[in-house]
């Protein structure tokens, strides 16, 4: 009785544990499908162990996408009714002062939403409105930088005229500053074009690139790169549009590629109010300065000045990178009885720097008594203790020497 007991009960309890398992096989397989489709997601986000960083969002096809209208802009308005065409600056206010309309708001939008906004006030007096939208002219930037460069801090680049603005061959920018002018006094660019016989199918596309701001003039502005900044990681961090959520997006750069191949795919267009971080390499990189001195984002040289006791004090020419014994060297050699050396320079967060040095000829080139020099850095080369006693000495005996030196004089005319 109890043997025919226990077969039903081993019976169930092993149809209970093929169901178990069963159950157990099919939730390892989703557990281990989640985990993959979790491992290709993870590479389609910027991280610091992912060298392919996605910078989609800031390539030249999509750089204007997200572009925010604000003061300064031209905008170069083209109508399917021809007589309202023109181009159109957004004033202080940032407003379009345009044909019919009078002002219209347009700080803060993108040029879709531009698009949208102005086909949508039309249709009250154009019958199905489509309007084509350029930018003649971009306004003034202000970028903010970061990080390892010589010379971090905010800087300003100047306006400059769009290469997708159609102008003729002959127009250059004194033309096209004109034709901002006459179009906000409400006058029409159809005018323009028909005085060069020439319809929108002639026009041409100019297209200057080397007006656009990027990374590269952007370090160049900031003094260039340091032998320990890490150009494999800058970051840029943009405004989103309002339209968009507002907000910061960011993106990783790799911008090795330029110094060393002369590869300017990585060198990214700069908007206003961009942020751009680089950061510093845990061990120098001896071979940057050079490579980033051919590849123009660094300069040649820098320029220092020199004061006190040395053969020609002011202001000495270096190559980048000089250490203090070769302005000391071009300066001509240290007086006698000559003492320490004081070194003054703004540091990276604006503050002023002021340090004693016991220099030495003979020691390590960026050691502490021989260090590397930056642009517009102040040495002033003090006595020795010695010197100063000199000094002193001199200063006082002076005008008995003076007396003396009258007494003899009387003297010997009296003789």
């Amino acid at each position: 009785m109890r043997v025919q007991k226990n077969i039903p009960e081993k019976f169930f309890g092993l149809l209970s544990f093929k169901s178990n398992f069963k159950l157990l096989f099919i939730f390892n397989c989703l557990i281990s499908i989640f985990i993959f489709d979790i491992s290709k997601a993870d590479t389609n986000f910027p991280n610091k162990k992912n060298n392919q960083i996605d910078i989609e969002y800031l390539e030249s096809r999509n750089e204007l996408e997200d572009y925010i209208i604000d003061t300064g802009d031209s905008i170069y308005l083209e109508f399917s009714a021809g007589e309202l065409n023109g181009v159109f600056t957004v004033n202080r206010e940032g407003e379009l002062l345009l044909p019919r309309l009078d002002e219209t708001f347009v700080r803060g939008l993108t040029k879709s939403e531009l698009k949208t906004l102005l086909e949508k006030r039309y249709a009250e007096f154009l019958f199905d409105p489509e309007i084509k939208i350029r930018f003649a002219r971009f306004k003034s930037i202000r970028v903010l930088v970061k990080g390892e460069l010589r010379n971090p801090g905010f800087y300003k680049f100047p306006a400059y005229s769009s290469g997708s603005f159609l102008t003729l061959d002959k127009v250059d920018n004194s033309e096209l500053d004109t034709l901002i002018e006459n179009n906000n006094e409400q006058s029409e660019i159809g005018q323009n074009l028909q005085s060069n016989n020439q319809s929108s199918q002639d026009l041409v596309v100019k297209r200057s690139n080397e007006s656009l701001t990027t990374i590269a003039d952007v370090i160049r502005r900031a003094g260039g790169i340091t032998s320990t900044t890490d150009l494999s990681k800058i970051e840029i961090i943009r405004d989103i549009p309002l339209g968009k959520g507002g907000g910061k997006k960011r993106a990783i750069v790799d911008f090795n590629a330029y110094i060393y191949e002369s590869d300017p795919t990585n060198d990214i267009r700069i908007f206003d109010g961009d942020t751009l971080f680089f950061p510093k390499l845990s061990k120098t990189n001896p071979n940057q300065i050079p490579k980033s001195i051919l590849s123009g984002i660094s300069p040649k040289f820098i320029s220092v000045n020199l004061f006190g006791r040395v053969e020609q004090p002011g202001v000495v020419k270096l190559p980048l990178e000089s250490a203090l014994s070769d302005a000391i060297d071009l300066s001509g050699p240290i007086k006698p009885l000559s003492g320490k050396i004081v070194l003054i320079r703004y540091a990276k967060d604006g503050t002023v720097i002021k340090k004693n040095i016991s220099y030495s000829a003979s020691a390590k080139r960026g050691s502490k008594r021989n260090p590397y020099l930056k642009k517009d850095d102040l040495i002033s080369v003090k006595n020795s203790i010695l010197g100063k006693t000199t000094g002193v000495i001199r200063e006082v005996t002076a005008p008995f020497v003076g007396i003396y030196t009258t007494k003899e004089l009387i003297d010997s005319f009296n003789d």
